[in-house]
């Protein structure tokens, strides 16, 4: 290997380290919304619930920023640039909408129906798949593809929930509940979606390095 190649590898390993970061940091955040839904906290414990996921959310905004500075200051990249940022930016997002889903819950005073806990459990389950297949980048073999097919079966069970869900919402007669309700549903859901996206991405990288 050249002195230039080996200046280099260790600046690639960086990237599967960042994005194994930033997998676990979404995982955080979207258990401490499942034990939020578990515990069904009054008003005062709720608050401190959210401050806890706010400081996880800011903590992730920094792994985010570390990703997209090591892009730009790299020279070489394991893997596509763009495939980095896009997995970069869904395993954020996914963050981002399990925030604002615990500010829903404290602004609307949403009430923790079963559908909720069910959704949540799903994501749960969902995110744990896909930081095993994340962590698998760096040393790829059966277990990641077997974790990225239970990532997007959950996915799969997210949709069914939520059309489940807004079904039966939509019998009642509580426009008022029906609207804040929705939107939690749909973040939800939303974070569901970036999770399946996550997957596809870590799918595509795989294909790609068998090229």
């Amino acid at each position: 290997m050249s002195k230039l190649a080996q200046w280099l590898r260790p600046h690639e390993s960086r990237f599967f380290a960042l994005l194994e970061a930033q997998a676990r940091q979404a995982q955080r955040g979207v258990h401490l919304l499942g034990e939020i839904v578990e515990m069904k906290p009054g008003e005062a414990e709720l608050r401190r619930y959210a401050e806890r996921m706010r400081a996880l959310e800011q903590e992730g905004d920094a792994i985010r920023r570390n990703v997209i500075e090591e892009l730009i200051r790299s020279f070489m990249t394991p893997m596509d640039r763009e495939d980095i940022y896009d997995l970069s930016r869904s395993l954020d997002d996914i963050l981002d909408y399990a925030h604002t889903t615990v500010q829903e819950f404290l602004v609307y005073a949403i009430p923790f129906e079963p559908a909720i806990h069910e959704m949540a459990e799903a994501l749960k389950e969902g995110v744990d798949a896909l930081a095993e297949a994340v962590a698998g980048l760096v040393k790829p073999g059966p277990s990641v593809h077997a974790a990225i097919v239970r990532a997007k079966k959950m996915e799969n069970r997210m949709e069914e929930l939520y059309r489940e869900s807004n079904a039966e919402l939509f019998m009642s007669q509580d426009v008022h509940h029906i609207f804040r309700m929705r939107e939690v549903y749909r973040h939800l859901s939303n974070a569901a979606d970036r999770l399946d996206r996550a997957a596809d991405m870590v799918g595509s990288i795989l294909i790609k390095g068998l090229g």
